[in-house]
């Protein structure tokens, strides 16, 4: 792992443990019920509370980031079963605040020790980090551009050379593309600034206009692929339950099913054209944009991604807001693709996976 990716790494914990959002509502909680332990109805919605809130860590694979960050003696607080005690207190339905008060005091008082340890740990890694930094992104920024990442998430994507040469072929020719669809500005090939190792991050410089739309297309489409998740993980099992006796709603259930990931594409190309110059309506589009949308399917049904690294400062705000609603939906995605079994992830890979032309690519 990089020292920038260790940094952005630790940074986004923070901002999700740390007086942003978790360690600030520990407190409140703690302070909350200390001032109130014989009020049963607010301890009850502090346990709530308390549940959602550390639930939000795990969507954000908190207890994962941890684990990858602090490798040494202090051990990540997730790894203790304190959201499976807050269930369980929660599940007892305690009748006397007391008892209720004794041990969610204890629990959220334990979880703070730890989670304020943890945040100490990560402020010395960085400390220890940060003089090997060569280089900020705001550095590599040229004019008004930004600093986007193509993110390969999943390691079938990178686990052989001939496997990402063969994608960032694809991507190199599809940013091309999509730079001639979506912008009046002369295209030029990406440049790759670096290669982030973990997951790959292919670090490139984009014009803003580009990279702005782009954060828009993979919203777009990854909002659909979660549709198509949805329908798959909760929808469809509830159907299951009352129409395996009715052949007709079967059918229209494998209907639906059908059109819902054909839908993925669709949506895509139909962002692509939203976005695409006026001036830029001519016989060739059409075969430009079924080219980006192919390649834009298949990494969002792969489980990859985009990211934002660093924007000019006076569009940083507006574009960043972008990539936290992109970074959602992808959150999104991940967290429901896991629930899928193995018959329709192999679906996906089936109908969306471009996979390099064995005899044409070793020719090359």
């Amino acid at each position: 792992m990089t020292v920038r990716k260790i940094i952005e790494l630790i940074d986004f914990i923070k901002s999700k443990i740390g007086v942003d959002f978790f360690a600030t509502r520990l407190q409140d909680y703690i302070m909350t019920i200390q001032n109130n332990p014989g009020n049963l109805v607010l301890l009850k919605d502090i346990t709530d509370k308390a549940i959602s809130d550390y639930g939000q860590l795990q969507y954000y694979e908190i207890p994962n980031l941890l684990e990858k960050v602090l490798v040494n003696t202090e051990k990540p607080f997730t790894r203790e079963k304190y959201y499976q005690q807050l269930i369980d207190l929660k599940a007892q339905n305690h009748t006397a605040p007391d008892e209720l008060y004794s041990h969610l005091n204890s629990y959220l008082t334990n979880i703070q020790t730890r989670v304020t340890s943890n945040i100490a740990e990560l402020d010395r890694i960085l400390e220890t980090v940060k003089p090997f930094l060569s280089k900020d992104y705001s550095e590599l920024q040229k004019g008004d551009n930004v600093i986007f990442a193509i993110v390969f998430a999943n390691e079938k994507s990178y686990n052989t050379l001939k496997l990402l040469s063969f994608e960032l072929k694809n991507w190199n020719k599809a940013l091309f593309l999509y730079q001639q669809i979506v912008s009046e500005e002369t295209p030029t090939p990406f440049e790759i600034i670096e290669i982030d190792q973990g997951s790959i991050e292919v670090v490139i410089n984009l014009l803003i206009e580009v990279g702005s739309k782009l954060l828009d297309l993979f919203k777009t489409g990854l909002e659909v692929y979660a549709a198509y998740l949805a329908y798959k993980t909760v929808v469809q099992e509830q159907l299951a339950k009352s129409i395996d006796i009715n052949e007709k709603l079967i059918r229209l259930k494998e209907e639906m099913e059908k059109e819902l990931l054909e839908n993925i594409k669709i949506a895509v190309k139909q962002e692509l054209k939203k976005q695409a110059k006026q001036a830029k309506k001519h016989e060739a589009l059409d075969k430009k944009i079924e080219e980006v949308a192919k390649l834009v399917t298949d990494h969002i049904v792969k489980g990859n991604s985009v990211k934002l690294l660093s924007a000019p400062a006076d569009k940083n705000e507006e574009i960043m807001e972008k990539e936290n609603e992109k970074e959602m939906a992808y959150l999104k995605t991940k967290s429901e693709y896991m629930k899928l079994d193995e018959p329709t992830k192999q679906l996906l890979i089936e109908k969306f996976t471009i996979l390099p032309p064995e005899e044409q690519y070793d020719k090359e």
